[in-house]
């Protein structure tokens, strides 16, 4: 038995390798192509044919290429590495050859839509077996159109690529690994399951899912009819779906699952003779689809899924003739937790896709419509909850869809959230769609607790709420008639809070925050409009220009950079086209009493400002800006460089700041100086300070200059000026050790330069020079009666006539040249130097006259060494300061 089972097997493995050799003749080739040609209803052409009879008698045609129909291109129609061709066993024992089955490995077809709507493929498949008995007739069939000879069974794929054209018009979409299989039964419909991956080309997809066709249709030349198909696609991300249908990533994350299902039934209508046979067919032909999808877990890319994330169900009933551009929309049906929308409409894509609904009466939840929020808006309140429902009714058309016609409505409803005193009431919300816009009435809003019926009963009709605001505006289409987004708008606030910090609680849990490193409370009444029309030119570019008012009433503002709040008594803001003005009436900051107006420039956004100040102490100054509750404002400032990753917010900021103005103060303590009537030109400049043109009153004299302050990575800072007629007297009663020890007037010119932070710093780094010009000057506890007559007299001081000298700082002292002192008995020379810290070590000697020429290298010998400290000063006579120490103050210069 084994014996004959392996001759069997040899005599197939010779007569498959024989019939092989055999298929590569001319004549057999030609044989075969013409049945191929014949099946496929297109030119075919085959590199290699092999035949088995191992397992079937097969036959394998290598590098497969069928040729397109020339209407629909000169590109191939079909493309494959192997087609196994399974032959009828009846057919080949009676002598001929017809194939039963097709198997494609790895083929490539071209899907190509023409001028007219009718594809390529409309005569490939063979058309369902004609029903030869006919009711009513007895005899044989007129003659029909040839029906091939070969007739195939069964399509199957392995590995396909499905590519699309619209005449000479590549598609970007494709479908890849395409597997399945396509079979005759004996009615002749076409039984399909197919299963494909889509594609764009140019664009990566990860998450796409997988399509899945099943069904039954007729042959292609018989228009599907009947046909009954179901579309499956799962497991598909959002994001993925936008880059292939788009192109581009929207930045929307979820999932979405599609079920699809269409039938269509062949219907034999009588037509009258004048209608076309095609006419007839596509108006009787009518594909019923059905459908739904799900999309799940739907939000932004920037955030995290979560379990409350939104989803949505959306259904469609239509109905599609075949042929015809449009279908009918029979019900369309959107579910959300808290929503439900449903309409009906149409869709029209003869001259590009314009759909029509109408929405019928239906509502939207509050809740869905926080939870949409939420879903693409980070750092909101996790407790935010809102309750209530909006009425829809309208008719959309378009694309992108937009609001045609209808109106909006609702009772109102409630946004509550732990951190707020109450909950926020919405009022009675209704708006109109005309012409493509949406005009909302005014709605109130307020954050007041629901009133009692006895309060509610007693409230005047016309009564507003102490914290309410009314909205009202309109969302409006662009010149050509589409509502574009971000769209055409108008908005007017008008209300009034005594409560500023429930509302900026509100905006923070809404993460709209209305704040950035800064409190506030407080009242305010507001009265604004504003619109964003891309029609005016200009207005697009600069967004929304805000009008109207604001008006402040004791409210406390707390900035980040201060220790105590800025109380604005009574403030009025006003926004106009070109800028914004501040008038404060009466602000208490940093201890002084501040009234005047800051203005703002919508055109570069510089600030321009002309305030004033009762009284500034620096002392105060330092409770409001220094350490105590955080960094001081210098240290901050100047950190901006020091530290430059770790403050982006402030340093953005400071960047920005660009401020000039006018300043004038009414009195600066300086412990122990004061500064009166002070008045100056300010100018900001990112982390630049300078003023110009700065005088004020000084101890009974005048102060004037100029001073500049560079607040970078090392802080530098410099200050240039002059002081007229100051009264002595006055500025040493300022001075304790100094009290009752000073008189006389003074002037001089002063230029100092320091850099650093920190006192430490700032002294140490402290470089200056001056001028200074005194008359009967008077210094207690300086005589220089005794030394120069050698009398003992009462007098405890000398008073010169006139004094002055330049003088020079540095090295923490500062040092005196070229001092020249006059009293009644000459005039005396002084050099040396006082240190920061009071001690004192000046060489007093006799001026030389300026008729004398004096012997080189000599200098005239000190009368007098002025010893000790500011507070008890020693003058000493030469012949008893000890010799070390005269040649040690003879060095000092």
């Amino acid at each position: 038995m084994l014996r004959w089972a392996l001759i069997f097997a040899i005599v197939l493995v010779a007569a498959s390798i024989a019939f092989s050799r055999f298929l590569q003749t001319k004549s057999a080739r030609q044989y075969l192509i013409a049945h191929l040609d014949t099946s496929f209803g297109r030119t075919v052409d085959v590199a290699k044919f092999e035949f088995s009879l191992i397992d079937g008698a097969r036959l394998t045609a290598h590098s497969i290429t069928v040729a397109e129909d020339p209407h629909f291109g000169n590109e191939y129609f079909l493309r494959a590495e192997t087609l196994t061709a399974g032959l009828r066993w009846s057919a080949l024992l009676a002598g001929r050859f017809e194939f039963g089955s097709l198997s494609l490995s790895r083929p490539s077809l071209n899907l190509v839509r023409d001028a007219q709507g009718h594809w390529n493929m409309e005569r490939w498949l063979p058309p369902a077996m004609p029903d030869i008995s006919r009711l009513g007739f007895v005899g044989p069939p007129s003659n029909a159109a040839k029906i091939p000879t070969a007739r195939l069974k069964s399509i199957y794929v392995d590995g396909g690529r499905i590519n699309f054209k619209r005449v000479d018009d590549k598609s970007p979409f494709a479908l890849l690994d395409v597997t399945g299989s396509v079979e005759q039964d004996s009615a002749g419909r076409w039984g399909l399951d197919l299963q494909a991956t889509p594609m764009r080309a140019g664009v990566g997809l990860q998450d796409i899912g997988t399509l899945r066709l099943r069904g039954s249709i007729a042959g292609t030349s018989a228009r599907l009819q009947p046909a009954e198909l179901s579309l499956t696609w799962r497991g598909v991300s959002l994001a993925d779906v936008s880059r292939l249908t788009r192109g581009v990533d929207y930045g929307v994350r979820g999932n979405l699952d599609v079920d699809l299902s269409a039938s269509i039934a062949r219907e034999n209508i009588d037509f009258p003779s004048s209608v076309s046979n095609r006419s007839a067919e596509s108006s009787a032909a009518q594909w019923s689809i059905s459908g739904m999808a799900r999309l799940t877990g739907i939000h932004g890319w920037k955030l995290p899924e979560r379990q409350g994330d939104p989803a949505i169900n959306l259904s469609v009933q239509a109905a599609w003739r075949l042929g015809a551009a449009r279908a009918q929309i029979q019900k369309l049906m959107v579910e959300m937790p808290d929503s439900r929308l449903q309409g009906m409409g149409d869709l029209d894509w003869e001259h590009g896709f314009y759909p029509n609904l109408h929405i019928e009466p239906s509502s939207v939840g509050l809740s869905d419509v926080l939870a949409w929020y939420r879903a693409f808006r980070p750092d909101v309140a996790e407790a935010l909850r809102a309750t209530g429902t909006l009425g829809i009714n309208a008719a959309l058309g378009g694309w992108p869809l937009q609001m045609k016609q209808g109106g909006i409505s609702s009772t109102g409803g409630t946004i509550t959230d732990a951190s707020l005193p109450a909950s926020l009431r919405i009022g009675a919300v209704n708006a109109s769609v005309t012409h493509g816009g949406i005009e909302f009435a005014p709605t109130e809003v307020s954050m007041s607790p629901a009133p009692t019926t006895t309060a509610a009963a007693t409230a005047s009709a016309d009564s507003v709420s102490p914290n309410a605001f009314a909205l009202r505006g309109a969302i409006l289409p662009e010149g050509t008639g589409t509502l574009r987004w971000p769209p055409n708008w108008n908005l007017s606030i008008q209300g009034q809070t005594l409560h500023v910090q429930d509302w900026l609680t509100l905006s923070d849990a809404l993460a709209q925050p209305l704040r950035s490193g800064w409190t506030a409370e407080g009242g305010v009444a507001v009265k604004m409009r504003a619109a964003r029309n891309v029609q005016l030119p200009g207005i697009a570019s600069l967004g929304a220009v805000w009008l109207g008012t604001m008006d402040f009433r004791d409210l406390a503002v707390n900035p980040v950079y201060v220790n105590q709040p800025l109380n604005l008594s009574s403030s009025h803001v006003e926004y106009t086209p070109t800028q914004r003005t501040i008038t404060l009436a009466s602000a208490n900051a940093f201890g002084a009493i501040w009234h005047g107006t800051v203005v703002r420039r919508n055109s570069d956004g510089a600030w321009t400002f002309d305030l004033a100040a009762d009284d500034l102490d620096a002392a105060e100054m330092d409770r409001w800006l220094g350490p105590r509750a955080r960094p001081g404002l210098l240290a901050r400032l100047t950190s901006l460089g020091i530290a430059a990753p770790a403050f982006p917010v402030r340093e953005a900021a400071a960047s920005r700041i660009a401020a000039r103005g006018r300043l004038r103060v009414g009195g600066i303590d300086i412990a122990p100086l004061r500064l009166t009537h002070f008045d100056g030109e300010v100018e900001l400049v990112g982390r630049a300070i300078t003023l110009r043109k700065a005088q004020a009153d000084f101890f009974g004299g005048k102060v004037a200059g100029s001073f500049d302050a560079r607040l970078f990575e090392d802080p530098s800072y410099r200050f240039q000026g002059h002081f007229e007629r100051i009264d002595l007297a006055a500025l040493g009663s300022s001075v304790p050790f100094l009290n009752n020890r000073l008189a006389g007037t003074a002037s001089a010119t002063l230029m100092l330069s320091a850099h650093g932070i920190g006192r430490e710093s700032l002294t140490s780094s402290l470089e200056g020079e001056g001028v200074l010009n005194a008359q009967n000057a008077h210094f207690g506890g300086l005589d220089l009666t005794e030394v120069v007559s050698g009398d003992d007299s009462d007098s405890s001081a000398t008073r010169f006539v006139s004094a002055q000298g330049k003088f020079r700082i540095g090295g923490a002292a500062i040092n005196l040249t070229d001092c020249l002192l006059d009293d009644a008995h000459g005039r005396y020379q002084a050099e040396g130097q006082v240190t920061f810290s009071h001690t004192l070590d000046i060489r007093i000697s006799p001026a030389i006259s300026s008729g004398k020429v004096p012997v080189a290298g000599a200098a005239s010998p000190p009368i007098a060494f002025l010893r000790g400290t500011l507070e008890i000063p020693n003058l000493v006579r030469p012949d008893i300061v000890p010799q070390a120490a005269v040649k040690s103050s003879a060095r000092v210069r």
